[in-house]
């Protein structure tokens, strides 16, 4: 990260990575020919779709050599890979032919994406940062936060060249260049990055209150509160539901909890949980953007009151 010509550094970052991906297809095709074409076909006129970070390449790599070795000769005519891409942090695969035989390659491919940074190649996990999901090590979440800054570019790079109190007096990028970037740094990036507050008129009040039977039905008393973030209010709908709860948030849950909310009318919403500790160390939570969303830039949804009869 450099403060002085930040636009600069990262256009060629991108023109970095580009000829790394370039050379990393070229290397593929010319190792594993017989991957990337379908006998009788020529591969212009059907290419395959190959759109993985450069973090992952080593990872891919693994996988052609696996499927090299797995595959016998004889059955190779049939095999070619369609489709090989990042979407919202996973890897997705699709190929023809010799499904038996590969499955679980390709299943080790996938789970090592998981825990893969998209950048870098370094140990990651999946991290949400405004509405998009990626695997990155701490240093990439910290760079994607620094996009989002609020303040704007010029700002940020101002703000990581200055020092600062809550770091011992020092500048956010001194700290990184001492190691691993601490969680008072995470904290404070995540701080910098948050939307506006929600405003919200009765109709919206109104309406969102019709949320709260829903997730108590889903999470009884251990539903302690629901507050709304990244909401448009020209948009009238839309926005991210959080729901906070007593204890962890179970992430097995949170489909299923989704799927009643969108029978219920609200499929425009985008739920998330966030458990009572994530709201004491945001920077270390499993979803350290909802947490710090719910402390920082959210609004509380008032709970749901049933009309009296008459």
């Amino acid at each position: 990260m450099t403060g002085d010509g930040h636009g600069f550094f990262v256009f060629m970052v991108a023109i970095q990575d580009e000829r790394r991906h370039r050379a990393f297809l070229a290397e593929a095709q010319l190792r594993h020919a017989w991957q990337f074409r379908q006998r009788g076909v020529a591969a212009e006129s059907d290419p395959v779709e190959v759109n993985v970070p450069v973090g992952w390449h080593p990872v891919m790599k693994c996988l052609f050599t696996e499927v090299e070795s797995l595959v016998p000769e004889a059955e190779r005519g049939g095999f070619r890979w369609r489709r090989l891409v990042a979407a919202q942090g996973a890897l997705e695969i699709r190929f023809d032919g010799v499904r038996d035989r590969i499955k679980p390659a390709v299943f080790r491919a996938r789970e090592a994406a998981q825990v893969t940074c998209e950048a870098c190649g370094r140990p990651g996990r999946l991290l949400l940062v405004a509405g998009s999901r990626r695997v990155s090590c701490d240093l990439h979440f910290l760079e994607r936060l620094r996009y989002c800054d609020r303040a704007g570019e010029q700002a940020a790079s101002n703000w990581w060249m200055s020092p600062h109190p809550g770091l011992g007096g020092r500048a956010p990028i001194v700290v990184l260049r001492t190691g691993a970037p601490p969680e008072i740094l995470i904290d404070l990036a995540l701080r910098r990055a948050m939307p506006d507050v929600p405003r919200l008129n009765g109709a919206h009040r109104q309406r969102l209150q019709q949320t709260w039977p829903v997730l108590r039905e889903a999470f009884g008393e251990r539903l302690r509160s629901l507050r709304l973030a990244e909401f448009d209010p020209a948009s009238q709908r839309g926005g991210t539901l959080l729901a906070l709860l007593a204890g962890e948030a179970d992430a097995a849950a949170q489909a299923g909890v989704a799927t009643a909310l969108a029978r219920a009318g609200f499929s425009d919403l985008r739920l998330r949980l966030v458990g009572e500790g994530d709201l004491h160390a945001p920077a270390t939570a499993t979803d350290p953007w909802s947490a710090m969303l719910a402390l920082e830039a959210s609004i509380s949804i008032p709970r749901y009151q049933p009309a009296a009869p008459f």
